[in-house]
């Protein structure tokens, strides 16, 4: 019976979180009847101390009073968890209101897999978080290719996951890495964890405000990224080659500025000649009094048009994907705001994650963490 699992909520908190009140109460109140909700909160603020009271005897708090690391915090709280479903929530997150019980369709979900991934939406507060809602759109429909080609993942948004206690054992935790998320994935890939997307479930996390906010975040990111890239790029590419349908597709999902880098590679070099050719032989004809041949101008202008069709083209088609895919996955489309992703935000993420790479594998001594792992 689904009912009887039990399921361990663990949430990390470093100093404060604006969300986790409002987190704990949807929890109390959800009806699944065999639940814990295990909260590690390192430097604990006097706000997260008044929240320790305020939930005290229903939720199991383990205070720090150093800072020990995401990864440590989340290590634990499963050393203190007796669930045999795990669901790791981060602390800036909000549950879905119209799931009579959040907790229940977890178990339901997570039954026939080791591993199941809980989209992601944005708390859509600001601008920025408008069009950050479009690269959660593109994780998950990252996700849910892996879950329904391989049945396996290589990584996953640790902001909201669901793991059998079994599983989560075999693979030993997680290990003390930036990007602890992509490490587990990729190990429980490698030791065939079954994967799934979840179909019904989603969660609603902040995200920053300002771009300047969201250029920190993703810098971190990045940093976490590469290292990973660095540490498991032999691994990568053997499963590159033995599973190409999968991996060469999901590169350009998860991040449709590539497909932009390559255009901009060869298109724009190609317009401008053909652009600078037809106007130096309009001035040579005008200034010279020579005839150019309107066959040579017409198969330029067919050139130049056909180059920026396929510009427009490439764009229209990738619009065409996510507003499919959005539909596929319930989520929010915006024309308008994915055009600013497309050509503003993930192209400046692509850039941010390219410099780590080079810093990680060139100069990994210019590497600087600010943050404790």
């Amino acid at each position: 019976m689904l009912s009887h699992l039990k399921i361990s909520v663990l949430i990390p908190v470093f100093r404060e979180s604006s969300l986790l009140e409002s987190l704990l109460e949807c929890l109390m109140r959800d009806p699944y009847p065999l639940k814990e909700v295990i909260c590690v909160i390192d430097n604990p603020t006097e706000k997260s101390l008044m929240i320790v009271k305020k939930f005290g005897g229903k939720v199991k708090f383990i205070l720090n009073g150093h800072r020990i690391g995401k990864v440590n915090a989340l290590n634990e709280a499963f050393n203190h968890s007796t669930g045999d479903v795990l669901l790791f929530l981060d602390s800036d997150i909000k549950l879905p209101e119209n799931l009579n019980s959040f907790l229940e369709e977890v178990v339901k979900e997570i039954k026939d897999v080791d591993l199941l991934d809980i989209k992601k939406k944005t708390i859509r507060d600001s601008f920025i978080a408008k069009i950050t809602h479009y690269d959660y759109l593109c994780n998950s429909t990252t996700n849910w290719f892996f879950s329904k080609t391989l049945r396996k993942c290589l990584g996953f948004n640790g902001a909201a996951f669901a793991i059998k206690r079994k599983a989560f054992e075999n693979l030993g935790g997680f290990r003390r890495v930036i990007s602890e998320d992509l490490d587990l994935g990729t190990r429980s890939f490698l030791e065939d964890c079954k994967f799934k997307q979840a179909e019904k479930l989603e969660v609603y996390t902040k995200v920053p405000s300002t771009l300047k906010a969201w250029y920190r975040q993703r810098k971190r990111w990045g940093i976490g990224l590469a290292l990973w890239i660095k540490e498991n790029y032999k691994t990568l590419a053997k499963i590159m080659v033995k599973f190409p349908k999968t991996l060469i597709p999901s590169i350009f999902i998860i991040s449709p500025s590539i497909i932009l880098f390559l255009i901009s590679i060869f298109i724009p070099t190609v317009i401008s000649y053909e652009s600078s050719t037809i106007l130096l032989l309009t001035f040579l004809s005008s200034k010279l009094g020579f005839l150019i041949p309107p066959t040579l101008l017409v198969f330029l202008a067919v050139l130049l048009i056909k180059n920026l069709t396929l510009l427009l083209v490439s764009l229209l088609a990738s619009t065409l994907f996510y507003y499919v895919t959005a539909k596929k996955l319930n989520y929010r489309f915006n024309p308008a705001e994915f055009l600013v992703f497309y050509l503003f935000l993930s192209p400046l993420w692509l850039l941010i994650t390219v410099t780590n790479l080079i810093k990680v594998f060139l100069q990994p001594n210019k590497i600087k963490i600010d943050w404790k792992v």
